[in-house]
């Protein structure tokens, strides 16, 4: 103990002479700046000449004298004062040296799993043992800190303290242990059981440091969130020892990449699922490095209370450091910005790992639009799990297999297992592509450039890849090719599906995105070692990134509706007009009684608009509307007049033959034969547009309704006459 604290004072002697020796040079440079600005002295004209001190050429005379003085004595000194500075921080790194090497000769002679400076055996000499080498070291360390040595104290406590505890545990064995060969999978525990190691052996003093150079009385043990977190945003403020960056962290990366064959399983091992679960595991240890090395043992404040003083046993009176929240978040911080650290996230190929995991991505979701092209939007393209296939259907609520395969693959980017967080703008790229990909193939079939289906056997044998092993072949059913767009039900179902996609991209996709990258709780982030602004501006980011990818929905959504669809339905309405021609030949010199009722092709006009507004009623697209149904009965509605008024034009050239030729009415209830076929129209008309309310539409919105009410209103009197 004595030694220690001797060493102390000669640090604190030879730091005084070099300060004063410092002074000194400082002052006669002073005095010799002042006389080689003076105005034309024979002195100073001589040492302008000789560029020589005035103190070192000659006696001086006046108040200098006692400064150029002391100034040749410590001149003189130097050389001393510098051996003495080596000699001291030598003796202080030997002393630092073999101190360290007794508490781990105590930590191992003792199993000691606990603290060697807390635990309490039987033996109370081996407890005040730990305390007097605690001391002591708190001497070394603090003399060679006054020396400005601070990193051969750190080198000292990395070489004799850490190195050894490392290389006792990392090998490749360790490495494979609990899996196959080159998968590492037991490094996250090789890592905590050296974590668990330092602390258990050399906690005390890692605190002991903390407490004497990086204390903070404000605020050191203040747990206010936000004080922490300006802790960790702020930048690291360096100390004269710090010896959980350059004690501990810096040898453990420095062994992980000494060993060719260690650095080449753990950063390269050219299996994604490896380089993710080794990343995790060193980004855990690395995050939770700071706090794992200098928390107090649980029970230390009980065991202070108990505990009761010996004669002549003062260490109840030493100084313990309570290190708290802020102390453990600044020590995080200097961590992070040591540069070792930036060199080791430099050996991450981690643009290889993302092109490893996108081609899984891309594959997946090539193999599915290759068999929907196949087989049609029914088909099963899933291959997630069967429980994450329900959760997508009750929300966001997709329907088709190939949207929730594609929700799945988007999904599994931001799982635990295959998400990195230096990829992030990455990841949130390939989202992109991914929707962009889909997005391609559902605007080329609506474009008709897509056909489905094509297989001209009824039943194709497909060989499996496993054929010779005996697998049996893979047997599928033919589909006629076929345009999808022109099947409605095809089309208003994939609209339906991309809505769903559009809201959930901007909504569900982003807070499963949010939630990975930006975490909710205030542990996570600072793990992340991100402050709150920061994680807002990256929720942002992510929201105008994921915005923008849906930007192409919209359009092929109205596309869907407002063109095909509309033309589709259109098209399979107008079909039955083609009995408005029938009407005429139904009357003329038939003498059929007069009608009563409206056609029968009347009410199967807008059955296919009904039929379809009543399957996909609640799958219309909310920014769509009803605005689609009005195109529709319009459409009809202008065919259905003009066939009208053609046929209303043709009966009257009839009947104008018919009086030129003088030819006697054939009367059947006192109404010609031109008279029933207006009437039957009106009829027609009358329950056309009963069918076009029933659908939620305005009649009077329907320029081709009212066309027809006005061709059709003649026959209006000639309906109330009948029913008198």
């Amino acid at each position: 103990m004595d030694h220690a604290s001797s060493l102390e004072r000669a640090a604190y002697t030879t730091l005084h002479l070099l300060r004063e020796l410092e002074s000194s040079s400082a002052e006669v440079s002073a005095i010799a700046t002042g006389a080689g600005a003076g105005g034309g002295g024979v002195g100073s004209d001589e040492a302008k000449a000789g560029n020589i001190l005035p103190s070192l050429d000659g006696p001086e005379e006046g108040a200098n004298s006692a400064v150029m003085e002391k100034s040749r004595f410590l001149t003189k000194l130097a050389p001393r004062i510098r051996r003495l500075e080596a000699d001291a921080a030598r003796c202080l790194v030997g002393r630092l040296e073999s101190l360290l090497a007794k508490v781990r000769r105590l930590a191992e002679d003792s199993g000691a799993v606990g603290d060697a400076r807390d635990g309490r055996s039987s033996d109370g000499e081996e407890a005040r043992s730990s305390e007097d080498l605690l001391l002591m070291i708190g001497h070394c360390l603090r003399g060679l800190a006054l020396l400005g040595r601070g990193a051969d104290a750190e080198s000292a406590f990395a070489r004799v303290a850490v190195m050894p505890v490392v290389r006792a545990r990392l090998s490749m064995g360790r490495l494979d242990e609990g899996g196959s060969r080159g998968e590492c999978a037991g490094l996250f525990f090789l890592l905590d059981d050296i974590a668990n190691t330092v602390r258990s052996m050399y906690g005390p003093i890692l605190r002991s440091s903390e407490g004497m150079f990086a204390m903070d009385f404000v605020n050191n043990y203040c747990d206010d969130d936000d004080v922490i977190d300006d802790a960790l945003s702020s930048s690291p403020t360096p100390v004269e020892v710090d010896l959980v960056t350059c004690g501990v962290w810096v040898p453990v990366a420095t062994a992980l990449t000494a060993d060719p064959g260690v650095k080449m399983a753990v950063f390269s091992p050219g299996i994604a699922n490896v380089l993710q679960a080794n990343y995790g595991a060193l980004d855990t240890f690395l995050s939770e490095l700071a706090a794992n090395l200098l928390a107090a043992p649980t029970g230390t404040k009980e065991e202070k209370k108990k505990g009761t003083a010996e004669p002549g046993d003062f260490s109840h009176l030493y100084y313990r450091p309570e290190i708290g929240a802020k102390a453990i978040a600044r020590a995080q911080a200097r961590v992070y910005g040591h540069p070792a650290t930036v060199d080791y996230y430099k050996r991450w190929n981690l643009p290889i790992y993302y092109q490893l995991r996108f081609a899984e991505f891309t594959k997946r979701l090539d193999k599915a639009l290759e068999l929907v092209r196949n087989e049609g939007w029914q088909a099963n393209v899933f291959t997630g799990v069967k429980g994450d296939a329900e959760r997508i259907r009750e929300s966001p609520g997709f329907e088709l297999p190939l949207f929730l395969e594609l929700y799945d693959t988007l999904s599994s980017m931001w799982r635990s297992n295959v998400f990195l967080r230096p990829l992030t703008h990455r990841f949130l790229r390939g989202a992109v592509q991914l929707v962009g990909r889909v997005l391609t193939f559902v605007k080329e079939g609506l474009d008709g450039e897509i056909k489905f289906g094509g297989n001209d056997s009824t039943d194709v044998e497909k060989s499996s890849e496993d054929s010779d092993a005996g697998a049996p072949a893979e047997t599928i059913v033919a589909v006629p090719s076929y345009f999808w767009n022109e099947r409605v039900e095809d089309v208003a179902a994939v609209a339906w599906e991309l809505t769903i996609l559009d809201t959930c991209m901007s909504h569900d996709y982003l807070e499963a995105v949010a939630s990975t990258v930006c975490p909710p709780d205030r542990e996570s982030q600072r793990s992340t070692h991100s402050s709150a602004s920061e994680l807002d501006e990256i929720r942002l980011l992510a929201s105008e990134v994921l915005a923008e990818s849906s930007g192409g929905i919209s359009p092929l959504v109205s596309h869907s509706w407002n063109t095909l669809i509309v033309n589709s339905l259109a098209s399979s309405c107008c079909t039955p007009l083609a009995a408005v021609k029938g009407v005429a030949a139904t009357y003329r010199m038939t003498n059929r009684p007069p009608p009563t009722q409206a056609s029968p092709f009347v009410a199967t006009v807008l059955r296919p608009l009904a039929e379809f507004d009543a399957a996909y009623a609640s799958r219309t697209p909310p920014q769509i509307g009803d605005g689609w149904k009005r195109q529709v009965v319009s459409s009809v509605s202008d065919k259905y007049a003009s066939a009208v008024e053609e046929l209303i034009a043709t009966v009257k050239r009839t009947e104008e033959a018919l009086k030129s030729r003088k030819t006697r009415r054939m009367m059947a209830g006192g109404m010609s034969d031109g008279e029933k076929v207006k009437l039957q129209l009106y009829l027609d008309h009358q329950e056309f547009r009963s069918n076009v309310e029933k659908l939620g539409v305005d009649p009077l919105s329907v320029s081709g309704l009212v066309k027809l009410g006005n061709l059709t209103h003649e026959a209006e009197g000639l309906f109330a006459k009948q029913n008198k």
